[in-house]
C-alpha cells in the first residue's frame, strides 16, 4: 500500500472516528443539548432556526430536522419562516455530504471496502436508490449516511433532491404538524 492510501485510510479513520465521538456525545448529552439549542433560537431567531436546520443534518446524530422546529415554535417564530429555514439548512447540510461523497467517490471507497463488495454494494444501492434514500430522509435512519453513499455511487442530483431533500421536508412538515397539534394550536 502506498504512504498516500495510508494517509487518505487514516484521514478517513480519524473523520470517522470524529464523527462517532459527535454522535456518542450527542446521544449521552441529549436533554442538555436540546435545552441549550432551544435558548439559541431563542436568541438568535430564525438564524438559529437555519444553523440549527444545517448543524443537526449536518452531524450524524439522534437529533432530527424536528430540534430546530420545536425551537423556533418556542422562540413565537412564525411558521413558514420556521419551514423555509429548516428546509434551506436541511438541503445545505445534504447537499454538502453529498458533494463530500461526490468528491471522494469509488476511490474513497476502495480505502475501505475491497472491490468485490464495493461492486455488489454499488448493484444493490442502485438497484434499491430510491426507496433507500427516502427511508433515511423520513426515518431515524443515519441520514448522513445517506446522503454520502449517494453522492459515492453517484446518483443524479436531480434524483437525490427529489427523494433526500423533498423526503426531509415532508418530514419538517410532519413534525411542525404534529407539534403544532399537541400545543392545541390545530
Amino acid at each position: 500500500m502506498t504512504i498516500r492510501r495510508k494517509i487518505a485510510r487514516l484521514i478517513g479513520y480519524l473523520l470517522l472516528a470524529i464523527l462517532f465521538l459527535l454522535f456518542s456525545y450527542a446521544l449521552l448529552n441529549y436533554q442538555a443539548i436540546k435545552i441549550e439549542f432551544y435558548h439559541e433560537i431563542q436568541e438568535y431567531g430564525w438564524i438559529g432556526v437555519l444553523a440549527g436546520g444545517f448543524l443537526v443534518d449536518l452531524i450524524a446524530g439522534p437529533i432530527g430536522p424536528e430540534m430546530p422546529v420545536i425551537g423556533g415554535l418556542l422562540a413565537g417564530i412564525k411558521i413558514p419562516t420556521i419551514v423555509y429555514m429548516t428546509a434551506l439548512g436541511s438541503a445545505a447540510a445534504s447537499l454538502v455530504i453529498f458533494s463530500v461523497g461526490y468528491f471522494f467517490g469509488e476511490y474513497g471507497a476502495l480505502h475501505y471496502v475491497s472491490p468485490k463488495k464495493y461492486k455488489h454494494y454499488k448493484r444493490i444501492f442502485i438497484r434499491h436508490r430510491r426507496i433507500t434514500m427516502l427511508l433515511g430522509a423520513l426515518t431515524p435512519v443515519p441520514y448522513v449516511i445517506v446522503c454520502l453513499i449517494a453522492g459515492v455511487f453517484r446518483v443524479r442530483l436531480w434524483e437525490f433532491i427529489l427523494f433526500t431533500i423533498g423526503a426531509r421536508i415532508i418530514r419538517i412538515i410532519t413534525a411542525l404538524y404534529i407539534a403544532l397539534l399537541f400545543q392545541g394550536v390545530i
